[in-house]
């Protein structure tokens, strides 16, 4: 099980290349891999709209989610910001 820094998630989903992205990319569907709840709830937070929301939910659910606080936490968690004015 390799555990996926949320760094290395959002800097897949903008479409950027480096060594991390790259290798992130040879392992989807290979090798089994984990997202930390809180990383869960950092990537889902940087969708910019409800679809990026959705596909990102969509792909990260597939995924082994290290419970710290929860996946129903960090779900929730993520979508709370996304619904609160930003200058709340």
């Amino acid at each position: 099980m390799i555990l996926v820094d949320s760094s290395v998630w959002i800097d897949y989903l903008r479409g950027i290349d480096n060594r991390l992205t790259d290798q992130l990319h040879g392992m989807l569907g290979v090798e089994p891999l984990a997202i930390g709840d809180l990383s869960l709830t950092e990537v889902l937070q940087g969708a910019n709209t409800e679809r990026d929301f959705t596909d990102c939910w969509r792909l990260l659910s597939r995924l082994e989610v290290i419970t710290r606080g929860g996946s129903s936490v960090a779900l929730q968690a993520a979508r709370n910001v996304r619904e609160l004015p930003a200058n709340a």
